[in-house]
């Protein structure tokens, strides 16, 4: 009689909320735009905005780049993605916008803003301020103040295990 065979090692989780097994789930998730103006109906988004998938302008006055704030698993070499739109002063937006898709962003210095977008999974995030690294590979990469006791900045610092990858992702599903 031949021995049963052991199953291969399986990767993802069981999920504590909805019982399911999960082998992969989102990885990112992306705002389309600053929350400021999607709220805009869609004439007045014609005629107040002007964005492409990187860059935003609201009524000539508020500027906007497109970032992505990384959260780290615990659970796996990688990170949970949100894209997100980080609102600048006119002065950052323009250095962005001139050094962009070229070598040397990196050698930039650190930029700062604040989030303009409220994300589903956390309290009250548009507002919270940042710091923005910029990259001669990727889009600019956000970080969550040292100092801020927010969930999500916590959990950008300590990283967020299966079972809270899922919860973030549920939604979106």
């Amino acid at each position: 009689m031949a021995k049963p065979r052991t199953p291969p090692e399986r990767s993802g989780f069981q999920c504590a909320q909805c019982g399911q097994w999960h082998d992969e789930l989102l990885t990112d998730i992306a705002c389309g735009l600053p929350d400021a103006v999607f709220a805009l109906g869609y004439l007045e988004r014609y005629r107040r905005a002007r964005f492409n998938p990187d860059f935003c302008t609201l009524d000539e006055t508020r500027h906007f780049i497109r970032c992505v704030l990384p959260v780290p698993f615990t659970h796996r070499d990688d990170y949970f993605g949100w894209g997100v739109w980080v609102e600048v002063d006119r002065a950052t937006h323009d250095l962005c916008v001139q050094i962009f898709d070229t070598e040397g962003a990196a050698a930039v210095p650190p930029q700062h803003g604040v989030l303009a977008n409220d994300l589903k999974a956390y309290r009250k995030t548009a507002g919270l301020p940042v710091r923005i690294e910029l990259s001669d590979e990727h889009r600019p990469l956000v970080y969550l103040l040292p100092a801020s006791r927010h969930a999500l900045a916590l959990e950008q610092r300590r990283g967020i295990d299966g079972q809270r990858h899922h919860a973030l992702a549920a939604p979106y599903l």
